[in-house]
């Protein structure tokens, strides 16, 4: 007979856990407190917008991310069948051909992200590489390479116990440096793309990720940066949800976890109590999975489960931050850059893309009232910092008040050359995401924050299988090679998880596929020496 698992949670983390378990047998049940699933990877449908007929314009949490070492992800996407895709979901990927910097009062910077075939590519890397129009001090730009060395050199000893209790600030120094040199190598990337603050978080994640991505752009023969050719819940979460009820997986919308059911003596999970409906009821299963976000499982711990496991008491402990989204829906098709343009000084850490540009088999006039034409998706990442209009920062402003911030930090960017590329009579309509939570005469709530790795904090964070007999973790905020709130990080969580399961089962063969991050193997001999130095209590050589 097969075993009982359930999930709470049908996230990224929860789904992909019942996939690896549904696939080999398990009977699975899924409990999710929205209505929807696929948690912060889910599309957002704007209320109100659909007329004639029509379907809602298609809002989103905050744009998807797919970079090449999303590798967990890929294998998953891949198993998902959509169509008459050879591959499944992950052909609805579109690789994205171009980066954009966009700066207050300077020329954007653009730089192609395979090898280059046309010329106007190659005269972007030369005006980039040789006249340096990122304007970094080249003594600058040799020191941030010798820190990305050092790093890279530097064994995974020395990385947990030293790199984690170094800010990424410090790291690099960015104190006395550049505005140049802040704007793109000490914060632009890591805080616009993944909502990490260099002056917080830990420099073991955040050059790890550095590393992933300088690699990605190094080696253009790989999908450095790819976006669904849809709405992500019409391209991945709907298909991914008939595959899993094809495999058998019960899904339970609208149903909360209340609280766990522990026994002490025999150190298990004997059930939950869920809310759905206004009633409460209790669920009994062989295996408890939690793809709860960190903020949620750490208010379900109680005192009897951390006295068991220690490491669920510190779920308190880990940070969270925002990275929520703005659309606006235009009147016009415009492509300004064909990927990802980065706002590098903008107040609030923006990041955008025009989503139309990829979503070839979609017609828009299907959504809405049927007259866009464009779709301009923004993260905003830094809630803190005060915007340029109001001088108060997002967390404390209306929805009209950041539209209007951030319509003035992207214009200033982008039509500060005298092409004006964004008209404000081009907007239809715009949309925040309702994770945002704003009340007169209340504080702003984010419902759906992401995990932060701030300093120190790598020894707050459990790992997937807990020492509760019949409980497991599958969140981003569980100790994973990905290391970063990801939904790679996520479906890692979740592959451990099962392969926890698995092997209280025990099984041996047929374990889920787990992935390391690749780094150049020609640093591999710098890193083993560094192994022994780190042991025998020497400092890290230096090779630049």
């Amino acid at each position: 007979m097969s075993k009982k698992v359930v999930i709470l949670g049908g996230g990224v983390g929860g789904m992909s856990a019942a996939q690896e378990l549904a696939e080999r047998g398990f009977d699975v049940d899924v409990y999710e407190r929205l209505e929807v699933l696929g948690g912060k990877a889910r599309s957002i449908p704007v209320p109100d917008s659909a007329t004639g007929g029509r379907k809602p314009l298609p809002g989103e949490h905050g744009f998807r991310f797919f970079p090449s070492f999303y590798r967990h992800i890929f294998h998953t996407m891949k198993r998902i069948p959509f169509g008459t895709n050879r591959r499944g979901v992950y052909d609805n990927l579109v690789e994205t051909t171009h980066v954009m910097a966009a700066r207050e009062g300077m020329t954007e910077i653009s730089f192609p992200l395979y090898v280059p075939e046309r010329l106007e590519d190659w005269e972007m890397l030369y005006r980039l590489l040789v006249k340096n129009e990122a304007n970094i001090p080249r003594d600058e730009m040799l020191f941030f390479a010798r820190k990305v060395l050092k790093f890279l050199t530097a064994s995974q000893a020395r990385r947990d116990e030293e790199y984690e209790n170094i800010t990424w600030w410090d790291f690099v120094e960015a104190d006395g440096k550049s505005k140049e040199y802040v704007d793109f190598l000490a914060v632009g990337l890591t805080r616009d793309l993944v909502a990490m603050q260099a002056e917080i978080s830990s420099s073991r994640t955040v050059a790890r990720i550095y590393v992933q991505l300088m690699l990605g752009i190094l080696q253009p023969w790989l999908h450095v940066d790819s976006i669904l050719n849809r709405p992500t819940t019409e391209a991945w979460i709907d298909p991914w949800e008939a595959y899993l009820t094809q495999l058998g997986v019960t899904f339970h919308r609208g149903a909360s976890l209340e609280s766990f059911d522990y026994d002490p003596g025999a150190g298990r999970i004997t059930g939950v109590q869920i809310a759905q409906g206004g009633a409460s009821y209790r669920v009994e299963a062989d295996y408890f999975v939690s793809a709860l976000p960190v903020e949620a499982m750490a208010g379900k711990v109680s005192a009897e489960m951390a006295a068991r496991d220690p490491m669920l008491a510190t779920l308190d402990q880990l940070q969270t931050g925002w990275m929520n989204g703005i659309l606006f829906f235009l009147r016009k098709d415009l492509d300004i850059n064909h990927g990802h343009i980065l706002y590098v000084d903008s107040p609030w850490a923006l990041t955008s893309i025009f989503s139309q540009n990829f979503w070839e088999d979609v017609d828009l006039s299907e959504y809405g009232e049927g007259d866009v034409q464009g779709i301009l998706s923004l993260c905003i990442s830094d809630w803190n910092t005060p915007g340029v209009l109001y001088g108060k920062p997002a967390k404390e402003c209306t929805a009209e008040e950041i539209k209007e911030e951030v319509w003035a930090q992207i214009t200033a960017r982008l039509n500060d050359t005298g092409t004006i590329f964004l008209d404000p009579a081009d907007i239809i309509t715009w949309f925040l995401s309702p994770t945002i939570e704003i009340n007169a005469g209340e504080p702003t709530r984010n419902t759906e924050p992401l995990l932060l790795n701030t300093v120190g904090s790598l020894r707050y964070r459990p790992e997937a299988s807990t020492q509760i007999e019949n409980l497991f973790l599958a969140s981003d905020y569980v100790r994973t090679t990905t290391d970063l709130a990801t939904m790679e990080s996520a479906n890692e969580a979740a592959r451990r998880a099962v392969n926890g399961i698995l092997g209280r089962e025990g099984w041996r063969l047929g374990l889920c596929r787990l992935y390391e991050l690749e780094e150049p193997v020609i640093f591999k001999p710098a890193r083993a020496l560094d192994a022994l130095r780190f042991k025998m209590g020497l400092p890290q050589l230096e090779y630049l």
